[in-house]
């Protein structure tokens, strides 16, 4: 496997002692509202950032299957563990999709009680500063400077409140969904609206999906992390800390990421880059803990009825998730997966992407649940069926290739793979639009004969019915 260092990640901390004190500033009540919805989240704040973790993780990333491939195992990240950390309700089979759709700007500003009046110049490109947020709702005295600016009748009261939501549009802006511009996503708004407004509407989905298109997207040398990367981080030293015996797998309503630093304590970490990637490429499948003791594992997504995957729908992308290639992570026996290319399931939302709502839909409904009779005896352990280890040596065999030439940056074999595909659909595109002219012309051909054909007809009729008349008056004349 390639050592080869990506390029080093930016730090998403330039706005967080202000966003720690706008927290502070709620006071009891509003962080209180704040966690009836947000559940733990907000907690990401006090975990120290590991950039180095992220980027040597990027090096193992597989945007073919979306997972982390390493010597004789595969992990990815899965729904009931973002569910776990984050504190959500971890039933899933109750719990509707958010479908973060990008409001207007008018529409945006009446979300957070701006008044319309205010310039929409604020929102470029769908985003609008952090300052612009924390300026109106973040600063103690934001009620004061911005009175006549927002819509809360000049009752400070009511400025209260309505600092909460705009918190909690900030926050999962600057440390959930964090863009290279540092700015906010105006669809995050609306994501807030469903989870404050509707019941039973789960966060989960669109974080996975952020944190699989991130991950891609930093595979083919992209900077910048638009993912929960404090998440990935806690998910895989989790992973990779063996936990006491005496935890019990089961429900617990503790907040598991307040306490995360408590449980890697003695956790003796790599330090840098390449530190962590010589870590990773020798990680064998016994180093693994492979379910976490504090996840409650009685009932889990093993697929949909309708495929062997489910869509995740992010804030910028859709994407696969395949929770059968890591069921020992769920406490279940490992059985071989169905190995198809998923990367061509994988949908960019630009303005012009046609988004399959009724699909993802239809596919969330249909998810299939493994019971509690379904666990293994020891969870951690990560059990398999023993065709598994001979599929996987089989395809490891067929994924080797020669170690490239470190003076020469190549991509890896499963990025290549993946650009491949993506040239294959444009050069698809291509010819596409080569066939439908060619098409076009045809049927154009078409049209016209059938038009000439039509008028030489109405011409032979029209003649035929002069030589009758012309017929007739000699007839009369006689």
């Amino acid at each position: 496997m390639s050592t080869i260092q990506n390029p080093p990640f930016t730090d998403v901390d330039e706005f967080l002692f202000r966003l720690q004190m706008w927290w502070y500033e709620l006071g009891g009540d509003g962080q209180k509202w704040v966690i009836k919805y947000l559940g733990a989240l907000t907690d990401i704040m006090k975990v120290k950032p590991r950039d180095d973790l992220i980027t040597a993780l990027v090096t193992f990333w597989d945007p073919i299957h979306n997972v982390f491939r390493f010597s004789d195992f595969e992990l990815t990240p899965t729904l009931e563990e973002i569910v776990g950390y984050s504190g959500f309700n971890g039933d899933l089979r109750n719990q509707n999709l958010i479908f973060p759709k990008a409001p207007s700007v008018h529409r945006f500003f009446g979300l957070l009680n701006i008044s319309n009046q205010i310039r929409k110049s604020n929102v470029v490109k769908g985003c609008c500063s952090f300052n612009f947020l924390y300026s109106r709702f973040g600063k103690p005295d934001g009620f004061e400077i911005h009175e006549k600016g927002l819509t809360n009748k000049q009752n400070k009261d009511t400025w209260q409140i309505h600092r909460r939501f705009a918190f909690m549009v900030a926050f999962l802006g600057i440390m959930v969904f964090p863009n290279k511009e540092r700015t906010i996503d105006i669809r995050i708004a609306r994501v807030v609206q469903v989870l404050t407004t509707k019941e039973r509407h789960t966060l989960a989905p669109i974080i996975l999906s952020d944190i699989y298109r991130a991950l891609t997207l930093c595979k083919s040398e992209e900077k910048f992390f638009e993912g929960c990367n404090i998440l990935l981080q806690m998910w895989l030293t989790e992973h990779l800390l063996h936990h006491p015996k005496f935890m019990q797998y089961g429900p617990n309503k503790d907040n598991f990421i307040e306490s995360y630093e408590e449980r890697i304590k003695d956790y003796k970490s790599p330090e840098g880059v390449e530190a962590w990637i010589s870590y990773l490429i020798s990680l064998m499948v016994s180093q693994i803990e492979w379910t976490l003791g504090w996840l409650p594992v009685r009932e889990v997504i093993h697929m949909s009825t309708l495929k062997s995957y489910l869509l995740l729908l992010g804030l910028r992308s859709v994407q696969p998730y395949a929770p059968q290639r890591v069921l020992r992570q769920l406490g279940r026996y490992q059985l071989v997966p169905d190995d198809e290319d998923l990367s061509m399931q994988a949908i960019e939302l630009h303005p012009e992407a046609t988004l399959p709502e009724a699909l993802i839909q239809q596919i969330w409904n249909g998810c299939r649940y493994l019971k509690d009779d379904t666990q293994v005896p020891d969870p951690a352990k990560g059990e398999i069926n023993p065709g598994y280890a001979r599929w996987f040596e089989k395809r490891s065999r067929v994924d080797d290739a020669p170690e490239p030439d470190l003076r020469r940056p190549i991509k890896r074999p499963h990025v290549q793979t993946f650009d491949d595909k993506i040239q294959e659909r444009l050069a698809w595109g291509e010819k596409e639009k080569g066939y439908k002219a060619t098409i076009h012309a045809l049927e154009e051909s078409m049209r016209n004969l059938n038009l000439e054909k039509d008028l030489q007809a109405q011409e032979a009729e029209g003649e035929k019915k002069s030589l009758i008349n012309e017929n007739k008056t000699l007839r009369a004349q006689f």
